[in-house]
């Protein structure tokens, strides 16, 4: 088949390929599945150089088998077809931008927003007026999802898809009125159009209006009948928010948690990554069912699979603390790695911490900071200490420091964010301030911190010594 990653037998390779209409025993059932592995694993080039030519003569037909295979998650497979195509001189622009819209929506499927982000603006190079890549586009911005987040750019570029004719644009629209994202709040507009979109049966307009009705002022009753709505009309999530309704005591129940776990319940078997995950969380802890590590972890990657990336951090902290089965090839820092690359602060922080263990202690800090940028606040506490304290100078950063530790006290106050603001101003040299703050850190003790009172004191004798604490 392959030597040293070369072709070496195309009479084979076309052997191989013809085979598989033959394949119609119990037998061959195997086989086909087998073959099907070997294609997608470890085929491509034969697929590249002897398959894709063939198509690219037709490149219409080409654009429509990368579209067959998005649809079965196969993106990277869809992505190959999709490659001759886009450097072909004969197509129209149209077929072009359709074409990179394609891949930036293999691109998105699969994880990877940087290399969508790119593919979406070469379609609207080619073609500005093409709805779905502006709406994807949109999305990107609107979610802050492998670009900073924009949300005014997301609203224009929402309203030029909805004026093109996208369907989904409509409800963005609404959302940006009602919240007031990218634009000025208007909730009585924002409302009015969900009301709109949820009389001709769009089930994410209900959840939103029950989202609505369920903040400010308060209604829940009228929240719990529009979410009712909502999972009738196919949005799962709808009955998972109906469930924290129960949990958070908004909805007089006699057993509110029986009742919580019956709707996330519900919830899953509808295929709701978000109610996978708290039930995952319910397994783990044992709350209103019986504590179940191995039915936690299979909820967990269920979910994941879903793409919930709390549900990796979930499959990451059991294995972390032993409480799952060890995997030779996923590890606990496998799965926090593919949280944190999925734009999870909590993944972030716990990444952060995995290279920090090893040593690794430039890339930590590069971890910390995402989840800081993201206004984390155990991020900001987290980097502002390694900045402070960390033993090697080319680490430290007196200035930021300070800056990340005063994010993290201005949203808590706690003994151990007073305690990283007064590492930072001793690393600054401003000794008197430090002193100060700590001081501030050991009135704020409570019971549950009491047993850092001796560590704080230490540091404090060392700011009064005009010395910095080193880690």
């Amino acid at each position: 088949r392959e030597s040293g990653g070369k072709v070496t037998d195309k009479a084979m390779a076309v052997k191989i390929l013809s085979t598989t209409s033959k394949l119609m025993s119990a037998r061959g059932v195997m086989l086909r599945k087998m073959w099907r592995r070997t294609l997608t694993f470890t085929c491509p080039f034969v697929l590249y150089f002897y398959l894709l030519p063939a198509l690219a003569t037709d490149p219409l037909a080409a654009i429509e088998k990368s579209v067959q295979l998005i649809d079965r998650g196969e993106n990277s497979l869809a992505r190959a077809y999709l490659a001759p195509v886009l450097i072909d001189p004969k197509i129209t622009a149209a077929v072009r931008s359709r074409a990179y819209y394609l891949r930036g929506f293999a691109f998105s499927d699969q994880g990877l927003p940087v290399s969508a982000l790119r593919d979406f603006n070469r379609a609207l190079e080619f073609n500005p007026a093409n709805p779905a890549a502006l709406f994807a586009l949109a999305r990107l911005y609107w979610d802050g999802v492998g670009a900073d987040q924009d949300e005014a750019l997301a609203m224009e570029l929402f309203a030029q898809a909805h004026e093109l004719g996208h369907q989904d644009a409509e409800l963005f629209l609404a959302l940006g009125h009602l919240y007031g994202r990218g634009i000025p709040q208007d909730r009585v507009k924002g409302r009015s159009a969900l009301q709109a979109l949820a009389a001709v049966g769009n089930s994410l307009a209900m959840s939103h209006i029950a989202a609505s009705l369920r903040a400010t002022p308060a209604q829940p009753r009228q929240a719990a009948q529009w979410y009712r709505k909502a999972a009738a009309a196919g949005d799962p999530n709808a009955l998972v928010a109906l469930a924290y309704m129960h949990l958070g005591g908004e909805l007089s129940t006699a057993a509110p948690l029986a009742a919580a776990n019956a709707l996330l319940q519900q919830a899953a078997a509808a295929g709701s990554a978000a109610a996978l995950t708290r039930l995952a969380h319910h397994y783990m802890a044992g709350t209103g069912v019986t504590q179940d590590y191995a039915r936690a972890f299979s909820l967990f990657l269920e979910a994941s699979a879903l793409g919930n990336s709390d549900a990796e951090v979930g499959l990451g902290y059991l294995l972390d603390a032993q409480l799952a089965p060890p995997s030779a090839d996923r590890s606990a820092g496998y799965w926090y790695e593919r949280a944190a690359m999925s734009g999870n602060a909590e993944g972030q922080l716990r990444w952060a911490q995995t290279l920090l263990e090893k040593g690794l202690v430039h890339q930590a800090s590069t971890w910390f900071a995402a989840a800081a940028r993201q206004n984390h606040v155990q991020g900001h506490n987290s980097l502002a200490w390694l900045l402070a304290t960390h033993k090697d100078a080319e680490v430290r950063n007196g200035r930021r420091a300070v800056a990340h530790a005063q994010s993290a006290v201005a949203a808590k106050p706690s003994p151990e964010h007073l305690d990283t603001l007064a590492a930072a101003y001793a690393e600054n040299g401003q000794f008197e301030l430090a002193a100060a703050t700590q001081l501030r850190a050991l009135e704020a003790l409570t019971e549950s911190s009491a047993n850092i009172e001796a560590e704080l004191r230490q540091r404090l004798q060392q700011y009064r010594r005009l010395q910095p604490w080193r880690q």
